[in-house]
């Protein structure tokens, strides 16, 4: 005797469901949006430590 098929849907359509895409692509979103305003961030305020506009705390910045 032989056995059915251990597929459930085996010889049958199953329609393409979009259930969870909208989150995942919102979570995405998030991630590259993220990632892009540190950069911004990153970009606009970082100082190189041999910057010469950089002055240490006690510096001769903080005398004056």
């Amino acid at each position: 005797m032989q056995e059915g098929p251990t597929n459930p849907g085996g010889g049958r359509h199953i329609p393409f469901r979009q259930e969870g895409w909208g989150a995942a692509l919102f979570v995405i979103f998030l991630a590259v949006a993220s990632a892009a305003g540190a950069a911004y961030v990153h970009k606009t305020t970082y100082k190189h430590p041999t910057d010469v506009r950089f002055h240490t705390k006690g510096g001769e910045a903080e005398a004056h």
